[in-house]
């Protein structure tokens, strides 16, 4: 498979509680830095990797999104929108666009930004023949989700959002299968349609099924949703190659 086969999907639709009252003005991904939505960075970062096909997942003040980033010309990459008319969190927002989901997808937060080489990842991903593979990273735990995993990159424990440690960490990007989102949706979803965690529920799932891999990369790692992460966002080298 190759890159440009693939879809990008970046969730955008959360509160962004975080970050207010910023966030009462515009959602999260919209946040400037260095007087640019960060959202601009992410999608030019899409469209560097060879991807063209990007759909983004809205749903808080989705008017605002969608004003910015318009058809996506201005990136050379072709935008579509799934919008969620109530909060639906991560998994929620990626049932709620499953039909539109149908070949393996780069599934982005809208607040994190990480270098990672697509080709890679795409790679061990399909060599595991993998349901859904995180892109991790090693270092400071605080605030993020803690993967363990073995020495092949199955991920055997996920612990959502750690207090302090250091250890193997979820990077926000993953690459995910339409067979995942359809296992999901009969196990979530086939009961009753609403909210819910890719992190918390899904991967626990998806573990079960000894289908979860994680890609250890190396790099730099960029979160927005603090005001302390944010604050240190303008120092960030967007332009830097990965």
């Amino acid at each position: 498979m190759e890159k440009g086969e693939i879809i990008a999907v970046v969730l955008a639709g959360g509160l962004g509680t975080r970050l207010l009252p910023i966030t009462l003005a515009v959602p999260k991904p919209l946040v400037k830095v260095n007087k640019r939505p960060f959202l601009g960075y992410l999608l030019s970062k899409i469209s560097k990797m060879g991807i063209r096909n990007c759909l983004l997942l809205t749903g808080y003040k989705h008017g605002k999104v969608e004003a910015y980033c318009g058809n996506g010309k201005k990136w050379d990459l072709d935008i579509s929108y799934s919008v969620e008319r109530m909060p639906l969190g991560t998994g929620g927002a990626l049932l709620n666009a499953k039909g539109k989901i149908k070949t393996t997808a780069l599934v982005i937060n809208g607040d994190t930004y990480s270098d990672f080489n697509i080709g890679e990842f795409l790679k061990f991903h399909k060599k595991r023949r993998a349901l859904a593979t995180i892109f991790a990273m090693r270092g400071s735990l605080s605030g993020k989700g803690a993967i363990k995993a073995d020495k092949s990159g199955r991920v055997a424990h996920f612990l959502e959002k750690q207090k302090s440690g250091t250890g193997l960490f979820n990077a926000g990007a993953y690459l995910i299968e339409p067979e995942a989102l359809a296992l999901l949706h009969r196990k979530i979803w086939g009961r009753k349609k609403g909210k819910f965690s890719l992190e918390e529920q899904g991967f626990s799932i998806l573990m079960a099924r000894r289908r979860l891999s994680a890609y250890r990369g190396k790099g730099r790692f960029l979160d927005i949703g603090t005001f302390e992460s944010l604050a240190s966002a303008g120092k960030f080298d967007f332009k830097k190659r990965c």
